[in-house]
């Protein structure tokens, strides 16, 4: 789920590490300890205490902890804190790797969240829009262009030309023929903001945790720019013992169900395996 392609909520928790989050702790020599960071909304949470027992029939223990913001997890896991962690999608990574210099590396895919416009307003398709709407987008450069690609597939935006649409900003629209207007907050403002916007674009998660019902998706986002949520470890990790483990215990059955289970039993999250 980071930049994420996706950004984590913080919630009141019962211990503090880095400021705020759970932990999971063990006894375990470090050969077999796996210390992993996860984000701490419920699928995360769910499916990594469900991945700690998939890691512990393997002969490993996984010691996790939760963390609110996707900055700590990453410098966690940067700075040879924890092995992994878990909140993001490719995009995201790569442009906090360019940020701070960093050696974060995808591990294996997780899972697809599926992304899309939506609106709390009684539109049925993206063509119903009036013009001047506005549609409220991620200020982050990881997930900044993702709506621009839902308008262009539907004829509704150009860009410069030779501009690529990953990476892409409001400055290089060149065609808006319904003069739609971009207001840009953080990821977590989006379902927020969505009440006085016209639409805004949301992962399939935030929107069933916000409420929104799914058929109130306008559009979805180009399968191309579908990123799925990685684990993801430092360069030299990408191919150790331990994340060889980590994969073999995530793609497993109950790890599939506990994702499921934490959206009623609906597949909102996609499994890649």
């Amino acid at each position: 789920m980071t930049e994420k392609r996706f950004f984590c909520v913080l919630v009141i928790l019962s211990l503090v590490v880095f400021g705020s989050c759970t932990k999971k702790k063990t006894a375990a020599s470090d050969d077999k300890l796996i210390k992993f960071a996860s984000c701490n909304l419920k699928a995360y949470e769910d499916s990594t205490k469900v991945l700690a027992e998939e890691v512990a029939k393997l002969g490993y223990t996984l010691e996790y902890v939760f963390l609110a913001d996707n900055t700590q997890l990453n410098e966690a896991v940067e700075r040879g804190e924890y092995f992994a962690n878990y909140h993001q999608h490719t995009p995201y990574m790569n442009e906090f790797n360019r940020e701070h210099k960093a050696h974060l590396a995808a591990a294996f895919k997780v899972f697809t969240d599926r992304s899309g416009l939506y609106t709390a307003k009684n539109y049925k398709t993206l063509a119903d829009l009036p013009d001047g709407a506005v549609i409220v987008i991620p200020a982050d450069a990881g997930n900044n262009f993702r709506a621009f690609t839902i308008l262009i597939e539907a004829g509704l935006l150009k860009l410069k030309e030779g501009v690529n649409e990953e990476g892409a900003s409001q400055a290089d629209i060149t065609y808006n023929p319904k003069n739609l207007k971009f207001i840009e907050v953080d990821y977590t403002m989006l379902s927020r903001t969505l009440e006085d916007a016209d639409a805004g674009f949301l992962y399939a998660t935030v929107a069933y945790d916000s409420g929104i019902n799914p058929s109130k998706i306008l559009a979805a986002e180009p399968e191309r720019f579908q990123a799925a949520d990685i684990i993801a470890v430092r360069e030299e990790n990408l191919n150790s013992e331990k994340t060889a483990i980590l994969k073999k215990a995530f793609y497993t059955d109950a790890v599939k169900k506990s994702l499921r289970d934490s959206f009623g039993g609906t597949e909102v999250l996609i499994p890649v395996w």
